[in-house]
């Protein structure tokens, strides 16, 4: 199965790659801010490109107290993906509330992370926050590349609490995927809590990230992002 996987990607246009890879991407980018490894709460991990899963149990570090449940629902091309991940976590992380990703016509994404325990983490339900297209009237620059150069030509129009300028960069081997657009203040808190992450974790690829306040002028420094559930969209992918 993987190996057709395989022939089907290397036979594909990067168009077709990215419009399959940017869905799965974003929930697993959201929840990788919240995984660290350990040995002590266990919880139940998986991903799938679907509104629920189920997979073996993980062991947790001591200082995360809670399981965590993510759901992304992503639009690509008027296609639109959902997917999950479950895995370990702290109340801390995953108390950063709904976050809304846009990067211009072509893309958005929506989604939530939710604290959980034990078995209600199998029957819990994850709300998608409400769809909000109304304007807000800030702008950001918007694109987003596979294997090549991010143009900033396009803007996208921030629509409900997107206030924030996103730029991420994404690293896996050969792989490189650039995005740039709206987002809103409660994924770039995840994404600075993510940069407090532990070295062991570059081995499984690099997110380079920064938030900038929308409509002005960006900052010069830049956090590390380190993402270890991106290795699993690699090997899930190619």
């Amino acid at each position: 199965m993987a190996s057709q996987g395989s022939k089907l990607f290397a036979c594909a246009p990067a168009v077709h790659f990215f419009s399959h890879t940017m869905p799965v991407l974003l929930g697993l980018l959201l929840f990788s801010i919240l995984l660290t490894p350990g040995d002590s709460l266990e919880c139940e991990t998986c991903i799938a490109t679907s509104s629920n899963c189920s997979g073996m149990l993980m062991n947790c570090s001591a200082n995360e107290d809670t399981c965590a449940v993510s759901l992304t629902e992503s639009k690509v091309d008027q296609i639109s993906v959902q997917n999950i991940v479950k895995g370990c976590s702290s109340t801390k992380a995953c108390g950063q509330g709904p976050y809304s990703i846009n990067l211009g016509k072509m893309f958005t994404s929506r989604g939530v992370a939710v604290c959980c325990k034990g078995a209600n983490c199998s029957s819990i339900s994850v709300p998608l926050p409400p769809i909000n297209n109304t304007v807000n009237g800030k702008k950001c620059p918007a694109c987003y590349s596979i294997l090549s150069p991010c143009s900033s030509s396009d803007v996208a129009e921030c629509t409900g609490a997107e206030d924030q300028c996103l730029d991420l960069s994404i690293k896996s081997g050969t792989i490189k995927i650039t995005m740039k657009g709206c987002t809103t203040k409660s994924y770039c808190d995840a994404l600075s809590q993510n940069a407090k992450k532990t070295l062991k974790e570059a081995a499984f690829g690099m997110i380079d990230g920064k938030c900038t306040e929308a409509n002005k002028a960006p900052p010069s420094s830049r956090f590390p992002l380190l993402a270890l559930s991106w290795l699993l969209l690699v090997k899930i992918l190619l």
